[in-house]
């Protein structure tokens, strides 16, 4: 029998031949492996995008912007309301004045010695409570006044008197402790008062203090008038201006 020496022997073993490198371009050969990497790379791609104002993209209109333009405020009217309640001050001191005159005039002619009982009277409330009432009630006539002419103070006057003569007759219902008591004994002093001369005093006062004054609050009421109606004429004129420039900015 021939022996073959190349042949290995029974309890030799033969190495395996080793695989062969791929060539560095066996991907491209391989049409499967190509797919598979072309589908990876087209997902792993990012989207392309497009920006605003590209052409063969639509851009969105322009927004219109909002202007808010402050309208012009009215003027505020002038009163004499504060004139007014100077007035009072100096009206409260003139019917004081003319009243204890008065009282003091009817004093004297009662007797020779009234000047001492008008003295007294002076301190009393009989005296006082009547200018506090006149002050309250002319302040309020020059309130409700305010820019009226000289016949609202005119005809407030004999209001004002009315209350005083209340308020006179209210100070002697407390000088004589007559608050509280009987209908009787009230209607009583109220009837008295009805011929009492310096209840009079008080009300011929008090009617006469509002005309010498009304003269100075009616001269303040007439100039606001004045300027009210110069400064209404001025604020319609800045109207038609801010309208007008509203016009050319919106194009209306």
């Amino acid at each position: 029998m021939t022996t073959d020496n190349n042949a290995p022997l029974n309890n030799e073993r033969v190495p395996a031949p080793r695989p062969e490198p791929e060539p560095a371009d066996a991907t491209r050969s391989d049409p499967t492996r190509s797919d598979i990497t072309a589908s990876v790379d087209e997902s792993a791609a990012p989207s392309t995008v497009h920006p605003v104002g590209v052409e063969g993209t639509a851009s969105p209109p322009p927004q219109p912007t909002m202007v808010f333009v402050e309208a012009p405020k009215p003027p505020r009217e002038q009163s004499a309301r504060g004139v007014g309640a100077v007035v009072t001050v100096l009206a409260t001191v003139l019917f004081a004045v003319t009243y204890g005159l008065l009282v003091l005039l009817l004093a004297l002619l009662a007797s020779p010695t009234g000047a001492s009982e008008a003295l007294r009277f002076f301190s009393s409330s009989t005296f006082w409570l009547p200018v506090v009432i006149f002050a309250l009630a002319h302040l309020l006539l020059v309130v409700v006044a305010n820019r009226a002419g000289w016949w609202a103070h005119v005809f407030g006057g004999f209001l004002v008197a009315l209350v005083v003569w209340v308020g006179f007759v209210g100070a002697v219902l407390i000088a004589t402790d007559t608050v509280g008591a009987s209908s009787a004994a009230v209607s009583a002093i109220v009837l008295q008062q009805l011929t009492n001369p310096l209840g009079f005093a008080a009300a011929i006062a008090a009617r006469e203090v509002p005309i010498w004054v009304g003269g100075i609050v009616a001269r303040r009421g007439r100039s606001a008038r004045v300027r009210n109606a110069e400064a209404k004429v001025a604020h319609e004129q800045r109207l038609a201006d801010h309208r007008a420039a509203l016009q050319v900015q919106t194009g209306v």
